[in-house]
């Protein structure tokens, strides 16, 4: 075996009988070059101290680390809908009847299968594949499940997030994001106010709409839909979570054409608009901040504002009566995804409602906390929806077996 020489012994001089070690001599560096590697070096550890201690302040709220319990605030009034209603995660509310739209599944089957938590389980329960689609009157208090006409049967069923398009007062078009085990994809339906049927139309699949999650109609065959992630599984996934990476994206869909609209999102989710959709508030839940974006004439968006918020927000819901929009979410995310591990455990996940609002003294936002509950009630709320005229907020969970909690209007709502 070879062995190697010492690194102190000195090799021999064969050239006379006196012996000095011929080792290289390196050049001198410059001292002024000294300093600047030393520059570099503070500058490089400077830079990796202040990104880690972003990333983990980032994920610490991300997460809802060091936080306390979380009591209710402003929860008076507030009613679970009585029906059995689950896992209800998006709202729409129709203002001139006085209808809410909404899909939803069952809690504990949202533990094998729902791709947009990497839950992806297809040998799950046929329940797992059979969500409703309902129909809620906010005067009544009452709701209608739905018949989907038209929808081939045995077609998966997992609803997440819904657009709505008014083609007339009474005529609407609605896109459902549809988590098929074939893969993911929008569902075209048209329903006109009084009908006992909801009508589908046709399935919408690009390759572009990889992990959708939620949808901003724009016409009766156009909309704004964000992808979640980049990656639907595997250890790219867990990265792109572990290390809140900006990879996710808004896409414009319309059968002429189909483009990325908004790039380098951390975990884009819930989308909505203003009433002219001259403003388009995005969520992006890792790293808690709301999007405000405009869109151009061929249908991009372009950054506006970008406000920051302390929890993991979910759905954004626009209030035209005033001008704001309130955005649900989760308050220690983490409690969730532990929840979700745990079969035959009903999930309470805290949840909070903030309003945002315009700032007439700054000219920006501001951000008030409108609602908040320990899970108790309002376990894993993701939207809410205000109809002033009937003084009602209705609010919606992703994993709750209160599908659909109906309160009075929150006090400084």
């Amino acid at each position: 075996m070879a062995t190697k020489n010492p690194t102190n012994l000195k090799e021999s001089s064969t050239s006379g009988p006196t012996t000095k070690s011929t080792k290289a001599t390196k050049p001198a560096v410059p001292k002024a070059t000294k300093k600047n590697y030393i520059r570099v070096g503070v500058a490089i550890v400077a830079i990796t101290v202040a990104l880690t201690q972003n990333f983990f302040r980032t994920a610490s709220t991300d997460l809802g680390l060091f936080l306390g319990d979380i009591q209710p605030f402003n929860t008076a009034g507030c009613e679970v809908v009585p029906g059995g209603l689950e896992a209800c995660e998006d709202i729409h509310l129709h203002r001139e009847s006085g209808l809410a739209f909404m899909t939803c599944g069952h809690a504990e089957a949202r533990k094998d299968w729902f791709p947009p938590m990497a839950k992806l389980n297809a040998s799950a329960d046929d329940i797992a594949f059979q969500d409703k689609f309902v129909i809620y009157n906010v005067a009544t208090g009452k709701y209608e499940e739905m018949e989907l006409a038209g929808l081939p049967k045995g077609t998966d069923r997992v609803f997440h997030g819904l657009g709505i398009h008014e083609r007339s007062p009474t005529e609407l078009t609605i896109f459902a994001v549809n988590h098929r085990r074939g893969g993911s994809v929008i569902e075209v339906l048209e329903y006109t106010i009084g009908d006992k049927v909801v009508q589908y139309k046709e399935t919408i699949r690009h390759e572009l709409i990889h992990t959708p999650n939620d949808i901003l109609a724009t016409g009766p065959r156009s909309f704004y839909v964000t992808n979640d992630h980049k990656y639907k599984s595997g250890a790219n996934r867990e990265f792109e979570e572990l290390l809140r990476r900006p990879l996710s994206n808004v896409i414009y869909y319309s059968p002429e054409s189909t483009h990325i609209a908004y790039d380098h999102v951390a975990s884009a989710n819930g989308i909505t608009s203003n009433s002219d959709q001259s403003l388009i508030y995005l969520s992006a839940c890792h790293g808690a901040g709301l999007h405000i974006l405009r869109a151009t004439p061929d249908h991009t968006l372009v950054d506006q504002e970008y406000i920051k918020l302390d929890f993991y927000n979910d759905n954004p819901s626009y209030d035209p009566d005033t001008d704001s929009v309130f955005v649900t979410g989760h308050v220690k995310p983490l409690t969730l995804t532990m929840g979700l591990k745990k079969k035959g455990v009903q999930l309470n996940g805290p949840s909070k409602i903030v309003k945002i609002s315009k700032d007439v003294v700054s000219g920006g936002h501001k951000v008030e906390t409108v609602l908040e509950d320990d899970g108790g009630l309002i376990s894993t709320g993701t939207v809410s929806a205000v109809d002033r005229k009937r003084g009602v907020m209705l609010i919606g969970t992703a994993f709750s077996n209160r599908g659909v909690v109906r309160c009075p209007i929150p006090q400084g709502a």
